[in-house]
């Protein structure tokens, strides 16, 4: 500690600013402030406290299933809490031949699933009516000001704070599924 006494013990918990220490002389469990221990058990004590948020992070995406979002906020709030980028997706199924078959050939496929469980946080914006576009543009304005339509399907990579990290314009017939998730692994950095 920082009074220079040493102390053999065995970490219980963390629990705010103390630890919970298990003396090893008599297995007596004792608090002691975080503050009063010397650096280098600040250090492992941070050390720790990592590990275990990477633990309940890993446990988490373990059990996620990606699913699509229609608004920017929605997506956001998931990103965030899973430490995620976000596809966004501008597609037009309903009359865009390459939409469709992007999302039969890849999005669909249990691949892209189990690539997107861990790794990305879907958004989509279906253009396939113009009242439908409109909407979808007034609703998550802040994307569309930034993130243009240039054709159909587009896909963005992007963090929740709207920095774009790469895009995959319209579909490309002999790319398989396992190339698209190498681009979009490529892009998001996994």
């Amino acid at each position: 500690n920082t009074k220079g006494k040493t102390l053999e013990a065995e970490l219980v918990r963390v629990d705010g600013k103390k630890v919970y220490l298990k003396l090893t002389k008599n297995r007596q469990v004792h608090p002691v402030d975080i503050a009063k221990l010397a650096p280098a058990d600040q250090d492992y004590i941070n050390e720790y406290l990592q590990e275990q948020s990477e633990k309940l992070r890993e446990k988490a995406l373990e059990k996620r299933k990606a699913k699509w979002h229609k608004k920017y906020a929605d997506a956001k709030a998931e990103a965030e809490q899973f430490d995620l980028p976000i596809l966004l997706l501008y597609t037009a199924p309903e009359w865009c031949g390459y939409c469709v078959m992007l999302e039969d050939r890849v999005f669909k496929t249990s691949e892209f699933k189990k690539f997107s469980n861990r790794n990305l946080v879907l958004l989509i914006a279906d253009f396939s009516e113009e009242k439908d576009k409109k909407k979808w543009m007034k609703e998550n304005s802040i994307l569309t000001d930034k993130f243009k339509v240039g054709g159909y399907p587009s896909t963005y990579f992007i963090t929740s704070d709207l920095e774009k990290k790469g895009q995959l314009g319209g579909y490309e017939k002999g790319w398989s599924t396992e190339v698209y998730i190498e681009k979009m692994a490529a892009f998001i950095g996994k």
